[in-house]
């Protein structure tokens, strides 16, 4: 299908599924953005029902994206300072699962495809020194149907090798934050405040939001820190929004953000690698208010792009501020507070074959995928920000090393 004209500041894309009625497109142009942040509020359709890929972000994406040459998100991956605060912050206080029980063990040790991966992004002499642990964190309504796989939260812990507090502020490129859909936001804000954990929204408390294309009700959010820094948005929807989570969940779904420097440039290099599942929707105008400041304690506007993970109803959304630092600090692999995304694809040659052809290099010195056990290999390709893609597959090819 042909792509429409348009002016540079969009990315030109198809349009699939039926077409967006006039009254619709013109009702949507009209509504008031108060805060980008609930465009994460996306209804879940079932998983047969066609995405609309729209050039603007008139409408928001919508229903469960098809897999692809990627086959569905992996995990938010976080280096972090402790692994036992971090489960504490985000399974007891907030409500994600837990893979494994509460009160296993989980000793470092030595991961010869971490530290490969890892060699050229430390940004230091002795990589391989490194141990690592890892606890991983399953968040609920990010499954493409109920009882399927579930992005995760993967908290690594590094020692052995320096590392620094990686916590940029909310409009460098380079930053990300995870996107939390609560059912009770004044209950969960209230456990972490009883535990002093940092509110960045003005006066501490949720900012209610409205008047958004594909949000409808009552909506409040409100911005915190996690135990390394790491900026979390909580969002409550009254009524709830439909959910792949069990029923009783605390959380409904997640999305996950990267401030960038570029957009129309990090979309064109996410579609290239990722594939043409990964569908861009982009905002033409700026956006931003009061409410977006005091929600995210920052000033300025921005503009905004949105594409459906494949394989869920996950959203990544990217975001440039109008006016922000060119010379904006890059983290390490190992820094804590510092965070890249995994996605699960059918064949890391594919993808690697892609990083070639845009002239990119992985962050391991073989430039190739690496095994990390006897069937699975991954790679880690940075973005114009520093900000990590993982590509992760299993089951393609074996180990030769391996016994």
């Amino acid at each position: 299908m042909r792509a429409s004209k348009r002016s540079r500041s969009e990315i030109p894309l198809q349009t699939k599924g039926a077409q967006v009625s006039r009254s619709f497109k013109n009702a949507a142009r009209g509504l008031v953005v108060v805060s980008f942040m609930l465009l994460l509020v996306i209804p879940i359709a079932s998983a047969q029902t066609p995405q609309t890929s729209l050039a603007t972000l008139d409408a928001p994406p919508s229903g469960i994206a098809p897999s692809g040459d990627v086959l569905r998100p992996g995990h938010l991956g976080r280096e972090i300072e402790n692994v036992e605060q971090i489960i504490h912050f985000y399974h007891d206080l907030i409500g994600l699962e837990l893979r494994g029980t509460r009160d296993q063990p989980r000793p470092f040790g030595r991961n010869r495809g971490l530290q490969e991966v890892a060699s050229l992004a430390d940004g230091v002499p002795n990589p391989y020194d490194q141990v690592s642990r890892v606890a991983l964190l399953p968040i609920p309504g990010t499954a493409a149907a109920p009882g399927g796989p579930e992005m995760t939260i993967e908290a690594i812990e590094i020692k052995g090798i320096a590392s620094h507090q990686f916590n940029p502020p909310l409009t460098d490129p380079g930053a990300s934050y995870l996107k939390l859909i609560v059912t009770d936001l004044d209950k969960t804000l209230a456990l972490l405040k009883d535990e002093r954990f940092p509110v960045i929204t003005v006066g501490g408390n949720p900012v209610e939001l409205s008047g958004l294309p594909g949000a409808t009700g009552k909506i409040r959010g409100v911005f915190v820190r996690d135990p390394d820094g790491y900026p979390v948005e909580l969002i409550e929807m009254t009524p709830a929004p439909p959910t792949t989570a069990a029923p009783g969940s605390r959380v409904l779904g997640a999305r996950v953000t990267v401030v960038v420097d570029n957009l129309e440039k990090t979309c064109r290099m996410y579609q290239s690698l990722v594939g043409p599942d990964f569908k861009f929707w982009v905002s033409p105008s700026l956006r931003g208010d009061k409410a977006y400041e005091t929600l995210t304690n920052t000033t300025g506007q921005f503009r905004l792009a949105m594409a459906m993970v494949p394989g869920s109803p996950v959203v990544m959304e990217l975001i440039e501020y109008q006016k922000h630092s060119k010379h904006f600090k890059r983290g390490h692999f190992q820094d804590p507070g510092a965070a890249h995304f995994l996605l699960m694809s059918k064949d890391d040659d594919v993808m690697i074959q892609r990083v070639q052809a845009a002239n990119l290099h992985t962050t391991s010195p073989s430039n190739a995928p690496v095994f990390i056990a006897p069937t699975t290999r991954m790679f880690f390709v940075p973005d114009p920000q520093g900000f990590w893609l993982e590509f992760m597959d299993n089951g393609v090819k074996r180990d030769p090393a391996a016994k």
